[in-house]
């Protein structure tokens, strides 16, 4: 209840705000150039949505990596191991041979000397060899299983190397697209306050009225108990900053956050939107419920939590906080799942 209850108050202060927005609206100031502010909104949108994409392949980079990893090192283990089994099997292979020269019992003519016939000679000679030839047969076996356990090391650190490669190359692009952001983000700052007013007072009535009917409080069905853990830690990250492939606790990027949320709720998630997608049940946009997983863009790169009433909560690209949105199943909605 009382997370319904927080969810209705951000509603009402969200739709409250937009109210008093078309009722206070200034002007348009002659002079003003609103244009500039548009195309430096629109060139972010851009950006954000880049981002959103070129993280997720960092992120399935990142999880490809901490595989390769653990097969390098399970590979390196196993070198070690078959090497060692070969080094003992053959120390082993050596003391018979240095026994059967150095020994009587374990010689041919030391058979000879203590067998009562010919039949148990040859016996033992039989013997002798027999026990030459399977501690042989040993060492080939060892030095086999060693030989491919070094192949298999090898390869698997070709593939940790070419996939950190990848990563690395991700994470340059994802630093010089961050760079970008900021240095709209930064133009933007400088933007004179008339321009900004002017550019807000070119959005029409109509644009605004949506926005503010989709603010408005709709009844949605209870959420299961994970899911209401899930939105309610969702909620309680507001404010944190976004950081690319954070996962808490004190940022977030968009899957770092719903795999927190989940996680807190019992239920792993892969630190991946595309990945997430491929989790629980798919649902339309018309029955979604709170804790469902909202999915944007295509390919698929970005994922929100919805928490009921219209809104869901997301960490939305560089430069910006975990906060709570409004949602539309309008350009670059991709699908939503249920995981409970």
């Amino acid at each position: 209840m009382a997370l319904k209850n927080l969810s209705n108050g951000i509603r009402l202060l969200l739709a409250g705000s937009l109210v008093a927005g078309v009722g206070f609206a200034l002007p348009v100031v002659a002079g003003a150039d609103p244009t500039s502010v548009a195309a430096t909104k629109q060139k972010l949108d851009v950006l954000a949505v880049q981002s959103s994409q070129l993280t997720e392949k960092y992120d399935r980079a990142q999880t490809d990596v901490s595989a390769k990893q653990s097969a390098a090192n399970l590979a390196q283990r196993q070198a070690v191991q078959a090497a060692a089994a070969f080094k003992a099997a053959r120390a082993r292979l050596s003391e018979v041979v240095v026994a059967q020269y150095e020994s009587p019992a374990f010689s041919s003519t030391g058979a000879l000397l203590t067998s009562d016939s010919g039949q148990q000679y040859l016996d033992t000679v039989s013997n002798l060899n027999l026990i030459s030839t399977n501690r042989g047969d040993v060492v080939v076996q060892f030095d086999a299983a060693a030989k491919a356990s070094a192949v298999a090391k090898k390869s698997a650190a070709a593939a940790l190397a070419v996939a950190t490669k990848t990563r690395d190359s991700l994470n340059a692009q994802r630093t010089t697209l961050a760079q970008s952001i900021a240095k709209y983000q930064g133009l933007l700052a400088t933007l004179t306050a008339v321009q900004q007013t002017a550019y807000r007072n070119t959005n029409t009535v109509a644009d605004t009225a949506v926005a503010v009917k989709a603010a408005v409080p709709v009844t949605a069905p209870a959420p299961t108990a994970a899911a209401g853990k899930a939105v309610a830690f969702a909620l309680a990250q507001v404010g944190k900053p976004y950081v690319f492939g954070a996962g808490g606790p004190g940022a977030y990027d968009c899957s770092g956050l719903t795999s927190a949320a989940y996680a807190s709720a019992g239920i792993s998630l892969p630190h991946s939107a595309e990945g997430q997608y491929s989790y629980g049940t798919h649902v339309s946009f018309g029955q979604l419920e709170p804790g469902d997983l909202i999915f944007l863009y295509h390919p698929i790169g970005h994922v929100e939590i919805y928490i009921g009433g219209g809104l869901a909560v997301s960490a939305p690209t560089s430069g910006e906080n975990v906060k709570v949105i409004t949602v539309s199943a309008g350009d670059g909605y991709t699908g939503a799942t249920r995981l409970t």
